[in-house]
């Protein structure tokens, strides 16, 4: 380290290493006050973003309890356009799929269902997602690949759907006539906590085990 016999030579020593230092210093400092800035404006469009997205949402819900199903289907087409990276996005992917097996168009339920698992990093929404489409799935005679997505998610991922994952298994393996894995199917749903008549139902209907 280097040691000063005098004031006077500790300030010449000061002012060059400032007149070395000073350009990278205010650099520096420029450099720090553009990234807080940034950050803030991008915290900003992020809030301004949720919020234009949370007032769409909210006009799609309001259209679709009044039935206007055109309305419903643009304003979810908005979300899913314009918001892309929100939550909103999702659910409104679900909502437009439902209007659609309503309207009878199962082929492009089925499309935007498939596009939401590609794009859901969400494992409840997924799981939900899964379930709606294999009823699709099943509507449209495509019993295997429906059995092979249903079977993708883990019981552990199914929480509250489990029961109806299981019958809807059971539905499945009945149109693939398997009606014993069928009926293994149904008794887990039940198990599982599905006590509905329907479900009861289904399994009366099923052959008798040999």
């Amino acid at each position: 380290m280097e040691t000063y016999a005098t004031d006077e030579e500790r300030l010449e020593a000061l002012q060059r290493w400032w007149k070395e230092n000073k350009s990278s210093i205010f650099g520096g400092l420029l450099l720090g006050l553009a990234v807080i800035a940034g950050w803030k404006m991008w915290q900003s469009n992020k809030l301004e973003t949720a919020e234009q997205a949370s007032l769409v949402y909210h006009q799609l819900t309001e259209a679709t309890q009044a039935k206007q199903t055109e309305a419903a289907l643009k304003l979810g087409q908005r979300l899913i356009q314009q918001y892309p990276s929100t939550t909103y996005a999702e659910y409104a992917r679900l909502f437009v799929a439902k209007l659609k097996v309503e309207a009878g168009d199962l082929d492009g339920a089925r499309k935007i269902l498939e596009e939401e698992l590609s794009h859901s990093k969400d494992d409840a929404l997924k799981t939900l997602t899964r379930l709606r489409l294999g009823r699709i799935m099943l509507a449209m005679g495509d019993v295997e690949p429906a059995l092979k997505l249903l079977g993708s998610d883990t019981d552990q991922n199914l929480g509250k759907f489990a029961g109806l994952y299981a019958e809807l298994q059971g539905d499945l393996l009945v149109a693939a006539k398997r009606p014993a894995e069928a009926r293994t199917a149904f008794e887990k749903a039940r198990e599982l906590g599905n006590l509905s008549p329907l479900l009861e139902l289904k399994i009366n209907d099923l052959p008798a085990s040999p």
